[in-house]
């Protein structure tokens, strides 16, 4: 019996035996987790390997970057400011363009009213005497006369005069319409409807009377005159 027991004895771990099994077994499982993630990460690099692009699918870290913009060429500013030059430049010259044009009108314009109402004022002169002041009428026709007409109605201003003077003549004379028919730079013709009222010893009691007329109007430096007068029917 007593050597059964020595043989159990020999055999059944004691208090530190039952330790170092424990710390072998512990060390044994890390030693085989530390196998099987050693395994995995080796099996993942193999299959990284095999398919390439698989990595490119996983999702990326967004990464927070400065925004930088790219620096356009020297050359292509200057191209820019010599656009911007050259449209400014038309822009101006079309601006000159239309205010020289617009003069042009403006004086054009103001060239035919003042024939037009040079020739109203002379034909209202020549239709209108007051034999009070008949001299007086027959200078202000002779101013606004140039030429052979005003040459012809100085050779005969004398006995106008008098017949107003001697008829207690008083006529007044109106523009009823004017137009212009055709001008140049030193003439023109002025087609007028006028009419007078005469009123005299005769018997004259100021009926109206019609008058349609072709006046060609002349330039005297700078002043536009009757050069010639023709009644039409």
């Amino acid at each position: 019996m007593d050597s059964e027991r020595a043989d159990v004895d020999s055999v059944a771990p004691n208090g530190s035996g039952r330790v170092d099994v424990l710390a072998e077994l512990a060390q044994a499982e890390a030693e085989e987790a530390d196998a099987r993630e050693q395994a995995l990460l080796a099996k993942a690099r193999a299959q990284q390997l095999r398919n390439p692009g698989s990595a490119e699918d996983e999702p990326a870290v967004p990464v927070n970057r400065p925004t930088v913009r790219p620096r356009r060429p020297l050359w292509w500013r200057a191209a820019a400011l010599a656009v911007c030059a050259l449209v400014i430049g038309g822009l101006l010259a079309l601006t000159g363009i239309m205010l020289t044009k617009h003069k042009q009108v403006s004086a054009q314009r103001d060239h035919l009213r003042e024939v037009v109402e040079a020739a109203d004022s002379g034909v209202v002169a020549l239709l209108s005497i007051d034999h009070s002041r008949a001299q007086a009428d027959v200078q202000r026709v002779l101013d606004q006369s140039i030429g052979a007409f005003r040459d012809d109605f100085a050779s005969r201003a004398a006995d106008f005069i008098k017949t107003a003077q001697d008829s207690k003549a008083v006529t007044v004379g109106s523009i009823t319409a004017s137009a212009l028919e055709s001008a140049t730079a030193d003439s023109a013709i002025v087609l007028l409807a006028a009419s007078s009222q005469v009123t005299n010893i005769g018997g004259a009691r100021g009926e109206p009377r019609p008058w349609r007329m072709s006046v060609t109007m002349s330039r005297d430096e700078d002043k536009w005159k009757m050069s010639n007068v023709e009644f039409v029917p």
